[in-house]
């Protein structure tokens, strides 16, 4: 059954007229459909036709990420799932942009209207964006996290927020799936912390920050992006809702803040979409910029080389031919231990984990409640702390 949860109007900004959420909610479905229906006869084209001949040919092919996609894309249920995967993510913001489009110039009001802030935003115009970034447009959403479109622009912030959506079913109305996750991997492994300030890095629209922000309710709480419509967007919906966030425009290898600064450092799925060239850097700043004792989190997508189903690795490598997430797996390709180490973390501080998705389930007709639970799928998981030899 398809995921059927809708955002209510607290939890964004945009409101979808009855065409536009039916088309919203045709995109959202072709994806699911696409991510089961037509991968289930690629599946079964890979199990009856491909695995058999690689396997016949050379075993260790069969097992071999690489040569398995190299067969798979001739055949045509491959075709027409990587097709559909590619088309239906296009569908995603094609049909978000109806509603963004309608109600930007509204936004950009009310964004210009804000009086008194509880949260704070500091916006760089001369920052220049990494040339990584720039190459491509980021989840094929046109202009990518970075554009202003006009000045005091919010149009990608708002686009990126509602593609979110859609595009990420039992995320939850709130898009905060990712913040829920990542909270209840700190709680497990580091049950009692408590910090006072917290520092998210690629933080977009705060979704997940804003979890964060719920959660502890007396922390200052900064986020940091390139992405200045982003930030504008996150800081009206902060605003919205009376939530305290301070925002800043910087890269995330200078962020500029003072050292010793945070107790807690985290990133949601900001590294899949980062070359490997600045990864030291950005580990670096986050280590100067943590208090001793305090916690470095990384929470993002997971290694699918970890996936001991081949056919799942391929689908999970296919986002980064169809869906511009060309760093994806190359992330894993990193040894994160001696990373975390030359940034300077002991290596008695360092776990590397696995972080369950917290998913929302929608109510149906024989279960009227919604609500969340521990999913199958998860995340990747980095935890460290500075000056300190476990990570407990």
């Amino acid at each position: 059954m398809y995921d059927t949860a809708e955002q209510t109007p607290a939890d964004h900004l945009l409101h979808p007229d009855l065409d536009e959420r039916g088309r919203q909610a045709f995109a959202k479905h072709l994806r699911q459909f696409v991510f089961t229906a037509a991968r289930g006869a690629a599946q079964n084209a890979f199990a009856q036709r491909v695995a058999p001949g690689l396997a016949q040919a050379d075993p260790a092919a069969a097992r071999d990420r690489k040569r398995v996609r190299a067969a798979l894309v001739e055949e045509p249920e491959y075709q027409f799932f990587s097709d559909l995967h590619r088309i239906s993510q296009e569908q995603i913001w094609n049909s978000s942009a109806d509603t963004v489009e309608r109600e930007t110039a509204a936004l950009r009001e009310a964004f210009l209207a804000i009086r008194k802030p509880k949260g704070s935003l500091k916006l760089d115009p001369a920052l220049e964006v990494p040339e990584y970034l720039r190459r491509m447009d980021t989840h094929c959403m046109p202009g990518s996290y970075y554009t202003d479109w006009v000045e005091n622009d919010l149009t990608n912030g708002a686009m990126y927020e509602r593609g979110g959506f859609l595009y990420t079913p039992g995320a939850g109305p709130a898009t905060d799936g990712a913040g829920r996750t990542s909270l209840e991997f700190l709680r497990a492994h580091l049950p009692g912390f408590t910090p006072q300030r917290i520092l998210d890095l690629g933080c977009g629209t705060c979704s997940p920050l804003m979890a964060w922000a719920r959660a502890f309710p007396d922390a200052e709480i900064h986020g940091l992006d390139v992405g200045a419509p982003l930030l504008r967007y996150a800081h009206l919906r902060a605003e919205t809702q009376g939530v305290a966030l301070h925002l800043k425009q910087a890269d995330a290898t200078a962020t500029g803040y003072d050292s010793g600064y945070f107790d807690l450092v985290t990133s949601h799925i900001m590294f899949h979409e980062t070359e490997a060239e600045p990864i030291p850097a950005i580990l670096a700043e986050a280590y100067r910029v943590l208090k001793p004792g305090g916690a470095l989190l990384i929470v993002d997508l997971p290694d699918a080389g970890r996936i001991p189903d081949v056919f799942q690795q391929v689908v999970f490598d296919g986002d980064a031919y169809y869906n511009n997430e060309h760093f994806w797996m190359k992330m894993h390709d990193i040894d994160w231990v001696a990373q975390l180490r030359r940034a300077g973390f002991p290596e008695g501080s360092i776990e590397i984990g696995f972080a369950p998705m917290q998913m929302y389930v929608p109510p149906t007709a024989k279960n009227a409640e919604a609500g969340w639970s521990t999913g199958r799928f998860g995340f990747f998981a980095a935890l460290a702390r500075k000056g300190a030899e476990r990570a407990q």
